[in-house]
């Protein structure tokens, strides 16, 4: 498989006035092209860090970090902004909709920034929200939020999706819907994936786990069998 994204000796420094913190400190990736790769680790341990980096919304202080073969370390602002807007669909715990627009507004606002972007209306039959394409988000469930989240990523059509905590904020069932309408996406249409959480179950539906530590790599699991999420032991 063509490697996707490929990280060498990836450090990152925060100035926390006197303290410099670091909160990343070597880091090596190599994800193939159409993976499903959980980051877990506990808080503090460097996953959000690293994720961010990953989208595009940070820079790192010293390494390299590589898209289809490209370095991006030393981007500026504006082209961090279009590989964000081209490569990477983001889904966030406490999904981040525009509380003013609509489930298809929501969607289509993310279609419109893409240069390659997929129809809505197709997107939101895909994940089940046909009927609630006229609700404004205030009139849905934690779960339907999540899923019009989720639509509004593919929507552009990214390379990747990366998503940070997405059933941190949502109950046992519907968690694992979430889980398996992420793992369709990946198995269907072939977008690599990559969850950042703390939740060790979630790490049996990836091909590949990395546990992160301390700022560092600690051991990564590659998984023959992955299973879909009713299956988790949770």
């Amino acid at each position: 498989m063509q490697t996707l994204i490929l990280t060498k000796n990836l450090h990152k420094v925060f100035d926390a006035g006197e303290v410099a913190v670091q909160a990343l400190k070597g880091v090596d990736l190599n994800i193939p092209e159409g993976q499903f790769v959980v980051i877990l680790g506990p808080s503090g341990s460097g996953k959000s860090t690293l994720l961010n980096i990953l989208g595009g919304m940070d820079t790192p202080t010293e390494g390299e970090f590589l898209y289809r073969g490209t370095p991006l370390q030393n981007l500026n602002k504006h082209e961090l902004t279009r590989f964000r807007r081209k490569a990477v669909g983001f889904i966030f715990q406490f999904y981040n909709l525009m509380p003013n627009l609509t489930t298809y507004e929501n969607v289509a606002l993310a279609a419109e920034i893409s240069d390659n972007p997929l129809d809505p209306h197709k997107v939101l039959g895909e994940i089940g929200l046909t009927d609630r394409e006229d609700h404004f988000p205030a009139q849905l469930s934690g779960g339907q939020q999540q899923r019009v989240a989720i639509a509004r990523a593919i929507a552009k059509n990214p390379d990747i999706l990366l998503c940070d905590e997405p059933t941190g904020a949502l109950d046992y069932e519907t968690g694992k819907q979430v889980l398996n309408y992420l793992q369709k996406i990946n198995r269907q249409m072939g977008k690599t994936l990559i969850i950042i959480t703390h939740n060790a179950s979630i790490g049996s539906m990836a091909d590949r786990v990395i546990y992160i530590r301390d700022g560092r790599v600690s051991r990564t699991v590659f998984n023959e069998h992955p299973v879909t999420a009713d299956e988790v032991n949770w």
